[in-house]
């Protein structure tokens, strides 16, 4: 089974109903100075709870179909307010103060997570659908000296498109075939206008 090596980069594309454009409802996050890092992704929950069904003494068949209640929990550095907030749902004033009022919601948003494989081809995953939360952030004294930049806690509770798609994973073998595979799983989280390329996106 490949896995990731790292954690290149981060894409998150805010599902408005419009085709995607940069730094509009499309956000890169892939440690360029001053735009953020990511630290580290956890995805779990993905596996859904098999339920046995007994007869004759024994256990006559296994159901364990579909995804379960996943979420990805990510470590950014120096995350970008605006990206932050817009993903919360969290507008901002004339004067560029952000306020969370009573009406606030997350936007429906896909994720795309990027690094490569220990042999250097493309490693993608993509999860179609879903909300960000924030559970808040901490302060703390400086201890008089340097340390490294601390990385914020933001999670994505992973949900499914309108054809029940969850999300899709890619992985490369370094061949001229790549590209098309690219191509599609981003066709899936919606990174690219529709007509760009095939694949299973919808959405809420």
């Amino acid at each position: 089974m490949s896995v990731p090596i790292g954690f290149k980069r981060l894409t998150i594309r805010i599902k408005d109903g419009s085709d995607p454009v940069l730094n509009t409802n499309k956000f890169v996050i892939e440690g360029k100075k001053d735009n953020g890092g990511m630290v580290s992704a956890k995805v779990s929950g993905l596996a859904v709870d098999a339920v046995k069904s007994y007869s004759s003494n024994k256990v006559y068949a296994i159901s364990g179909k579909g995804v379960g209640d996943g979420k990805v929990d990510f470590d950014i550095m120096d995350f970008p307010e605006k990206v932050k907030n817009a993903v919360l749902g969290i507008v901002a004033s004339t004067n560029g103060v952000y306020k969370a009022t009573a009406d606030r919601t997350s936007p429906y948003c896909s994720i795309l997570l990027e690094d490569v494989t220990p042999q250097g081809n493309p490693y993608l995953m993509a999860f179609v659908d879903g909300m960000f939360s924030s559970d808040g952030l901490e302060f703390n004294t400086v201890q008089g000296k340097q340390s490294e930049l601390p990385s914020e806690a933001i999670s994505f509770a992973i949900g499914s498109d309108d054809n029940g798609l969850y999300y899709s994973t890619f992985v490369g073998t370094g061949s001229s075939t790549d590209a098309a595979g690219i191509t599609e799983i981003k066709t899936d989280a919606q990174m690219v206008p529709a007509s760009s390329g095939s694949g299973t996106g919808g959405g809420n």
